[in-house]
């Protein structure tokens, strides 16, 4: 079987938003690898993040701008009226509750300038990241539901100007790395991990491609790039 080209996030980020000079807002932040690439890029970066793990891992390996990152959620931004040139929601829109979905994206353009961009990029339910994660949380359901919300976006007043799949790519050392990155983000997974560990871990094995000495999990992903109106 032919492997999937594989595109890097974070440049595809760089194409789609106008980075230097510009103020970002990242909803779900996680540990800040998002926000420290936009500052390298000349943005001024704001990661906002709800996870205690999460958050703590950005700050502990961002010590010199602790003022990058905020205690937050995407349906109640940390973030005052209008100052932002982007909103980034990078995998992040269906991790907010599916009643709120359509506040967060109410408040991204409450934040943003008009005419300014919303970046959301949404994982795709299939593939082997998603088949190595869905014994422990299959996000099939929340995953469509985030896509709903995106429906409605010209109703909350945002215009789509573009909309592209592509196949991002992650990779762990080994299976303890990866059981930390999928409790970090939501600790109540650690339950569930805990019920099917052999299986689980015999599952990020089994779905994992080695390369360059890591275990790899090639992940569809749906971007949309809006413009706020």
């Amino acid at each position: 079987m032919t492997e999937p080209e594989i595109n890097d996030p974070l440049e595809m980020l760089a194409t789609h938003v106008h980075l230097d000079g510009s103020v970002v807002v990242d909803v779900g932040s996680g540990a800040g690898e998002l926000v420290r690439f936009m500052r390298s890029r000349g943005a001024q970066p704001i990661g906002v993040e709800c996870g205690e793990i999460m958050l703590q891992r950005a700050l502990d390996a961002d010590p010199e701008h602790p003022d990058s990152y905020r205690e937050g959620v995407g349906q109640d931004l940390p973030v005052d009226d209008q100052i932002a040139d982007a909103v980034v929601f990078s995998n992040s829109l269906h991790h907010v509750p599916a009643t709120e979905m359509t506040n967060a994206l109410k408040e991204a353009h409450r934040v943003l300038k008009p005419g300014g961009t919303l970046f959301v990029t949404e994982p795709i339910p299939t593939g082997p990241s998603f088949e190595s994660n869905r014994l422990v949380d299959d996000e099939t359901v929340v995953r469509g539901l985030a896509q709903d919300a995106l429906a409605a976006a010209a109703e909350l007043g945002f215009e789509l100007q573009s909309h592209i799949e592509y196949d991002g790519e992650y990779s762990y050392a080994d299976a303890a790395e990866w059981e930390s990155v999928l409790v970090g983000i939501d600790p109540t997974r650690r339950a569930k991990l805990d019920e099917l560990r052999e299986v689980a871990v015999q599952a990020f094995y089994d779905n994992a491609t080695e390369r360059d000495g890591r275990f790899a999990f090639a992940q569809p992903n749906d971007v949309k790039v809006y413009t706020r109106t």
